[in-house]
């Protein structure tokens, strides 16, 4: 059978056409594929992921044609993902932070896939100037309604930034949904002054936990295009012209209600139980701090 709606690509990072299957799809039934992208969701088991033999990089190929991702990105609403507006606040708090240790001079901030445009609201908060970049017009209205932080929507490569613009930019879970991470990351190399920053944080596809649960790992989701590994991200960004600064775990905090909502794709079953034994212990809103493999990094300019 042929899939009109999906198309073949190359590795982005090194243009090799050659790869091997790690990951068949599984369910590639009844699926609205204009239904399944949004900034907290997601279908499991919809891809095949392909790893490239000669540089490593995972992706998805095929994949979902692009107009597609992103009409589903510009159309949908995204209650659940702003539901949890306390505890995304909170962790992009601590995000702020580190942003801050690294550059404490402040300026002006791009976020690219600023969602409801919490960090936005945290970093403008703290005194830095904040634009953000957003496909999704519910959650970019939102989020201008909500804190007035300025998401332009779209893409990035919709916008003409002046060179040198932004003293950093910030890809908070976003470098994995895109189309081309190389043109994103270019992009940003372009628009950063002399020695700003770019801020990345993904799903670490070479963690342990990512080896422990295999093609079950959370992580596997409709909305992903692309999965890193530390060495392949740090390649981006050096060939970039980037220098690393920083790459470590990154923990975040979500309501426990939420977190037991995920469980689901797994086993909605499992996952409507626990929600009904922690909503009669009063738990569902129980902020909680968590690894769940995913990394951020920090570059120079």
């Amino acid at each position: 059978m042929a899939f009109t709606f999906l198309e073949n690509i190359k590795c982005d990072l090194c243009d090799c056409e050659n790869y091997k299957v790690k990951i068949e799809p599984e369910n590639l039934d009844n699926i609205d594929y204009g239904k399944i992208f949004s900034a907290s969701g997601g279908v499991m088991g919809t891809q095949r992921i392909v790893t490239c033999t000669n540089c490593g990089l995972e992706y998805v190929n095929p994949r979902v044609k692009r107009e597609i991702i992103f009409n589903g990105y510009s159309n949908e609403t995204d209650e659940l993902y702003v539901s949890q507006a306390d505890a995304r606040i909170k962790t992009f708090r601590k995000c702020l932070r580190l942003v801050n240790r690294f550059y404490p001079k402040k300026g002006k901030i791009l976020d690219v896939g600023a969602a409801a445009g919490f960090f936005l609201k945290v970093a403008k908060d703290d005194g830095w100037e904040t634009v953000g970049i957003e496909p999704s017009k519910w959650l970019s209205d939102w989020g201008n309604k909500k804190y007035n932080v300025n998401i332009k929507k779209g893409a990035l490569s919709e916008y003409n930034f002046n060179n040198k613009e932004f003293d950093v930019i910030t890809m908070w879970d976003v470098l994995e949904h895109t189309f081309e991470p190389s043109k994103e990351i270019q992009s940003a190399f372009r628009y950063l002054k002399k020695d700003g920053l770019l801020v990345i944080n993904y799903p670490n596809a070479g963690s342990v936990l990512t080896k422990i649960f295999g093609k079950k790992w959370w992580f596997y989701l409709s909305v992903h295009l692309y999965y890193f590994t530390p060495k392949v991200i740090e390649r981006y960004l050096t060939e970039a012209g980037f220098r690393i600064l920083y790459h470590k775990r990154h923990f975040q905090t979500l309501e426990f209600g939420h977190l037991l909502k995920m469980i689901g794709l797994y086993n909605k079953t499992i996952s409507d139980l626990l929600l009904n034994i922690a909503g009669k212990l009063k738990l569902t809103k129980l902020q909680i701090p968590y690894y769940a493999s995913q990394a951020t990094l920090i570059a120079k300019k």
